[in-house]
């Protein structure tokens, strides 16, 4: 008895991204497995009468998108707790910032925390972060803290800084730093890095059960809209429950590998949980470290300071002591490594530890990770090849921030930022992200911005360090998937493989690529069914 396949798609320019670079015009899925890719007379045999044919009509397919890192479902139930202080939901100013927060005040019992997120001093109208007093503006009733759109960095009120006992004479804790007014000496509400946890040693605020579930099932469900099939994200206790939740319940939209923060460690490792727990929907891949800042707050430990604060160099979130130790006990433990090391301060630091520890705990293809990678120089890709470390750098940067790092880095230091070129040239594996919210997450801006490294006003951002196309979709196809160790099932258009995969508005190949950020998805498939068709995609 002849087997037909439940899905078939005719008449595509199908983008494989294997070994060969081949082109296909059709494509069968059976079971939510690719069972052959090649000539549409080689396919149309597998045409039955229950197969869903799509006729593509010369639509170009591509494998399924992953973002190697990001904070999804952190960011799912985010509405339900934060103020959205960002550019896109219409702040442009400071007095933009106190009206959303008084307002959101007024709805608040007297004493309990506001918390805002989203702001982006380099898109407000005074072109700084508001202070503890422009906070004191919104409500000085109510402790209220601000996280920077990058993350690690916070704005807090007066208030706030009272409650926790915070003064002029408090000093800085360990892998923080409260930044203060140079001729007073006061602290002027602004918290790097640890600086936060003295304020909030509870942490931000967390969802309820339902709040987790609902926000992760939404922002998952937008993903397949941009062309992503499996995000890799950052998770705690909250967000692993959700995601089992919607799994549980047949209601996880998208694939999802998360990495656990590394604090989790004692907890998974008293069960018996590491690398590779869980399925192809849902996996477990690694626990994450933080060495230092962002570089969208421009606060990553760098060895040469900052253009616009030459006395500045950064910070460090922990020391090497503690990163020694943390580090040792969760790879002796058998847990494969993710670090965010921004700056080429906090690179080094890693790799000296990556070093001891592979030399001291020997482990068959170890695939730690440095996530983001940003400042490096020829010596740092040396050490990363030599140890066989996955760098995962920042795709859409050059575009969405690159305006903002001129100042702060200028023309020749931007060419060793995310320097995908140099990477590759080198045979470094890496992977590109967006670090949403920190970023947008569409990979088609990301692989806008990896192809011609000019950000959103046209200025060069390193234009040395340009990638090629397919060299730009590899980061998020086949190098994503062997990040997350699923190269055998993700990441190319084969036998064998898992059938996701995405139809584009236009081939990605041929047009001009100053236009590959107006591309859209017609239509994405995960497992071998539609999940997004666009409301005027033809085909099919």
């Amino acid at each position: 008895m002849k087997l037909f396949a439940d899905l078939v798609i005719l008449n595509g320019k199908i983008i494989t991204m294997d070994a060969e670079q081949s082109i296909a015009d059709a494509m069968a899925v059976k079971h939510g497995r690719i069972i052959s890719v090649g000539l549409k007379s080689n396919v149309e045999d597998l045409v039955g009468p229950d197969t869903e044919t799509i006729d593509l009509n010369g639509k170009t397919v591509i494998p399924g998108l992953i973002d190697s890192h990001a904070h999804f479902m952190s960011m799912g139930p985010s509405p339900m707790l934060f103020v959205d202080l960002s550019e896109e939901s219409g702040v442009r100013s400071i007095s933009d910032v106190q009206e959303r927060l008084k307002e959101r005040a007024s709805q608040t019992p007297k004493g309990e925390w506001v918390f805002g997120r989203g702001e982006d001093d380099t898109k407000l109208e005074e072109n700084r972060h508001p202070t503890r007093w422009d906070l004191d503006e919104a409500s000085t009733e109510h402790p209220i803290i601000v996280t920077f759109v990058g993350g690690h960095f916070w704005m807090a009120n007066s208030k706030a800084l009272e409650l926790a006992g915070v003064t002029k004479d408090s000093p800085d804790p360990v892998g923080g730093k409260f930044d203060r007014d140079p001729e007073s000496g006061e602290i002027i509400g602004y918290l790097h890095e640890k600086a936060y946890d003295v304020l909030r040693p509870e942490g931000p605020p967390v969802p309820t059960r339902e709040q987790s579930y609902s926000g992760t099932k939404r922002i998952l469900e937008e993903c397949p809209t941009v062309g992503l099939t499996c995000v890799y994200d950052l998770v705690d206790r909250h967000e692993i429950r959700a995601a089992i939740d919607l799994k549980n319940n047949g209601e996880l939209p998208i694939r999802v590998r998360m990495d656990a923060t590394i604090d989790m460690v004692p907890d998974l490792d008293k069960v018996g949980i590491y690398r590779g727990f869980g399925d192809d929907w849902l996996r477990l891949c690694g626990v994450k470290f933080f060495f230092d800042g962002a570089i969208s707050a421009r606060t990553a430990a760098v060895s040469e300071p900052y253009l616009n604060k030459p006395d500045f160099y950064g910070v460090f979130a922990t020391t090497p002591e503690i990163a020694r130790e943390t580090l040792t006990d969760a790879y002796e433990k058998g847990y494969r490594l993710s670090a965010h090391a921004n700056g080429d301060r906090a690179i080094d630091l890693y790799l000296d530890i990556i070093e001891e520890l592979q030399t001291k705990y020997p482990r068959e293809d170890p695939r730690n990770r440095d996530i983001h990678c940003t400042v490096v120089n020829p010596k740092i890709i040396e050490r990363i090849k030599k140890l066989g470390v996955l760098p995962t750098i920042f795709g859409q940067y050059a575009y969405y921030h690159g305006d903002k790092l001129i100042p702060s880095f200028g023309e020749k230091r931007l060419e060793w930022m995310f320097p995908a070129r140099s990477f590759l040239d080198a045979g470094v594996t890496i992977a590109a992200h967006s670090d949403y919210p920190c970023g947008p997450y569409p990979p088609l801006m990301a692989i806008h911005a990896l192809v011609n490294r000019r950000s959103k006003t046209g200025n060069p951002i390193g234009l040395c360090q340009q990638i090629s196309v397919i060299e730009a979709l590899r980061l998020y196809t086949t190098n994503a998937a062997y990040h997350q160790f699923d190269e055998d099932k993700l990441g190319s258009l084969e036998p064998g493989k898992l059938a996701d995969f995405v139809v584009l508005s236009e081939d990605i190949l041929s047009v001009p690529k100053e236009n590959i950020i107006d591309i859209e998805v017609d239509i994405t498939v995960i497992d071998g069914r539609v999940v997004y068709r666009k409301d005027d995609a033809k085909g099919g």
